[in-house]
């Protein structure tokens, strides 16, 4: 299996904090949130290499990253050459780079958003996924106010099987979302080319709302804190979650 780690976006909303640094190599407990996801993979048996995605703009943040951490498995960095927000390739088209420059060949994948802060062990929602053999998505209840929700949406029907996925609903009905963390078969993933001579390249919940009405699609429930940080209110949150831990 291999890991696809998506960092080539711009966080515009925490602008100046991330003007001249991504967002993902911000600290969060004595190390940036990309070392703490690190530290989630490591654990997953059969992990053979780890293909992280930036831009040209933060390319030399992450290569310094880089020279600091233990070669426990093969790193790869990509640079998909976007130098701004205006000309980013979007989550999904930069999984699809991804996949073309680091092909699956024989082996399935984990993807996951390098913004996303969470505290499970991926161990069992790795054996689910074995189990199935289907897309596997981690899903956790979130807080909603009776408006839009700022979340994709998740509806479950027998077994954890996946019946409907919408992304940010302006009338949500259920209080279920997935993060951006999923385990993929090769062959789902094989079918990001027909999804994306129409589809949405940006958020990876339209990927997922467009997939689980194709293939077979399951969620496992995350337990424990989970941080989407995507605000510079989200990121003091889980500075003071990891603080108090540390």
């Amino acid at each position: 299996m291999k890991a696809y780690v998506l960092a080539a976006g711009y966080a515009t909303r925490m602008y100046p904090l991330t003007r001249d640094i991504p967002k993902t190599l911000l600290e969060v407990g004595g190390a940036p949130t990309l070392t703490h996801i690190m530290g989630r993979l490591r654990v997953l048996d059969g992990l053979t290499e780890v293909v992280i995605v930036t831009n040209k703009r933060f390319l030399d943040r992450f290569e310094c990253w880089l020279e600091m951490q233990d070669p426990w498995v093969r790193f790869t960095l990509l640079n998909d050459e976007t130098t701004s927000h205006e000309n980013r390739l979007g989550a999904i088209g930069d999984l699809r780079f991804a996949l073309e420059m680091v092909p699956l060949e024989d082996e399935d994948a984990i993807v996951l958003a390098s913004d996303n802060l969470f505290e499970v062990d991926l161990r069992d929602a790795h054996r689910e996924f074995l189990a199935r053999g289907r897309t596997t998505m981690l899903v956790r209840r979130v807080e909603l106010d009776g408006g839009p929700s700022p979340y994709n949406e998740v509806t479950l029907g027998e077994d954890q099987r996946v019946t409907r996925l919408r992304e940010k609903p302006a009338d949500p009905q259920t209080d279920l979302s997935a993060i951006a963390v999923y385990f993929f078969p090769r062959q789902d993933l094989a079918l990001l080319d027909e999804y994306l001579e129409s589809g949405n390249p940006d958020a990876p919940g339209h990927f997922l709302a467009w997939l689980v009405q194709r293939v077979p699609c399951y969620a496992t429930p995350l337990e424990g804190a989970w941080y989407d940080i995507g605000s510079l209110e989200s990121l003091a949150a889980a500075r003071a979650r990891f603080s108090v831990k540390s």
